[in-house]
């Protein structure tokens, strides 16, 4: 098994191909901005850039034509689960599906299959500055997981209004 995990602005799945089309992919940084104003969130709070996180897995013939288990999951750059509101209060940001790749048909018997998925996080994440990673497993292997690390800026500060003298630049 191979899993690979890209960070892009924008996406939408292609059904009719199997493929995924993604803008501006391969970010590694992103900025705060004010959450949207009506929003589950309080004014005032900032929020990651909306974005994608892709998953892009390629599944050897043992793993074909019946369900696995997927798990994308949101760690601090120290492996610990990041938290973020929930209806009953905090919780760990993480997907967990099953997922059938089947077998590609009018290839070569032991040809490995491929197949993807996409996760929108909007209108961004409520987490604050600091790096983290996208981790995505397949059947529980952890030796095989695929990894997209990303740093959060921190917030923007206002401008502060100077008064009286200035010093000389």
């Amino acid at each position: 098994m191979r899993v690979s995990v890209l960070l892009a602005d924008r996406g939408t799945p292609n059904l009719a191909s199997g493929t995924l089309n993604l803008l501006n992919v391969g970010w590694s940084v992103t900025r705060f901005q004010p959450a949207p104003s009506g929003g589950p969130f309080h004014s005032g709070l900032y929020l990651t850039a909306p974005h994608v996180v892709a998953v892009f897995f390629e599944l050897e013939q043992a793993h074909l034509n019946h369900p696995i288990e997927l798990l994308l999951e949101l760690l601090t750059e120290d492996g610990r689960a990041v938290d973020v509101p929930g209806p009953a209060g905090p919780q760990p940001m993480r997907m967990q599906t099953e997922i059938t790749v089947p077998s590609p048909g009018g290839l070569p018997l032991g040809t490995p299959a491929t197949g993807n998925t996409m996760l929108e996080m909007f209108p961004g994440l409520p987490i604050g500055p600091g790096a983290y990673v996208w981790r995505a497993t397949l059947a529980r292997d952890q030796d095989n997981a695929g990894e997209a690390r990303f740093n959060v800026m921190a917030a923007p500060m206002a401008p502060q209004p100077l008064f009286g003298a200035q010093p000389a630049p």
